[in-house]
């Protein structure tokens, strides 16, 4: 006690370095158990990875010979159900042009698109309203939307064709096209939709019901148009024949016909066709009795086309020459 009084600072460091060493212990044994915890967690985890790769073999290379060659395959079947759509018979870039891209370059080709329909009609000796703007009114004095200018532009090139096509199948009068809204989500357009007893509506546009096109969000984009004209059955049959042996993406998507008035209500023959029992048998004959049974009576007919367009790019396979080189 003696020695501690005389030596305080001594055994003070004394103590000091002796509680040091007691938590190092401590500390080391905290380390080994982290350490023994990391080391279970490694051999779970490479077991787990030992297993995957058992599972899943390195692709060798005659495995990836035979990928490529299902690949091949696939794309040999793509491009054949292309070819039946038509999506690979033109030129999108040569067959759209050039999109505007001001109020001046809209205004040129908007006008160019009528004068060239117009011309069409007028040579082909079909009767056409001097105001038409086929499907595009609500654009002949103003620009589209930035948003929509590349797709109207579109529409009015696909028009162009669905006109020209039309104009030289024999058709007597051209009453109107229609642009088609699709739904949204499966929900329907918000145009308004025709009345039952008349065979189209007013305006430039119609609603497209769910289930009318062929679209598919993210693989096909498409644009429908209902096309209004008169005739005799053999325009309807040639026009419905030019464009089956286009080589443009169209599908008929839809053909109605009447005897039918200027406004395109459903009159005469179109009314016993739907409930022959409605009338007199003296009504009857007094309907039927003015039409002969070959007639070269004109009827309305409404014609509804789409225009499919791809909106994926599935890239082409590796040939087997390239193969070989690499």
């Amino acid at each position: 006690m003696r020695f501690l009084k005389n030596n305080p600072v001594f055994y003070t460091l004394v103590l000091i370095m002796a509680g040091a060493f007691l938590w190092g212990l401590w500390y080391l044994f905290k380390l080994d158990r982290e350490l023994s915890l990391i080391e279970d967690s490694y051999v779970t985890k490479s077991s787990q990875y030992d297993r995957y790769l058992a599972s899943r073999p390195l692709p060798t290379r005659s495995n990836l010979e035979a990928i490529q060659e299902n690949y091949r395959d696939l794309y040999e079947s793509y491009e054949k159900a292309m070819g039946n759509l038509n999506l690979n018979t033109f030129d999108q870039e040569v067959f759209y042009g050039r999109t505007p891209v001001s109020r001046a370059d809209w205004s040129f080709a908007f006008h160019r698109f009528k004068e060239n329909a117009r011309y069409s009609a007028l040579s082909n000796g079909i009767e056409l309203a001097p105001n038409a703007e086929f499907g595009f009114e609500s654009f002949g004095n103003g620009t589209p939307p930035e948003d929509q200018m590349e797709s109207i532009h579109q529409q009015t090139v696909v028009v162009s064709a669905l006109l020209e096509t039309l104009f030289e199948s024999g058709v007597q009068s051209f009453v109107k096209v229609q642009r088609g809204q699709l739904p949204e989500k499966g929900r329907t357009a918000a145009i308004n939709r025709r009345q039952e007893d008349l065979l189209y509506n007013e305006g430039s546009q119609f609603a497209v019901l769910p289930g009318q096109s062929l679209s598919i969000p993210g693989t096909f984009d498409s644009y429908v148009y209902r096309l209004v004209f008169r005739g005799q059955s053999f325009a309807l049959r040639s026009f419905l024949n030019r464009i089956s042996n286009s080589s443009l993406p169209f599908v008929v998507r839809g053909v109605e016909a009447g005897l039918s008035s200027e406004g395109g209500e459903k009159t005469g023959l179109e009314s016993i066709a739907e409930n022959p029992f409605v009338n007199s048998a003296k009504a009857f004959e007094s309907q039927t009795g003015a039409v002969p049974i070959i007639s070269d009576n004109t009827s309305l007919f409404v014609v509804t086309v789409e225009f499919l367009k791809l909106s994926v790019e599935i890239p082409e396979p590796i040939s087997k020459e390239g193969e070989d080189r690499a």
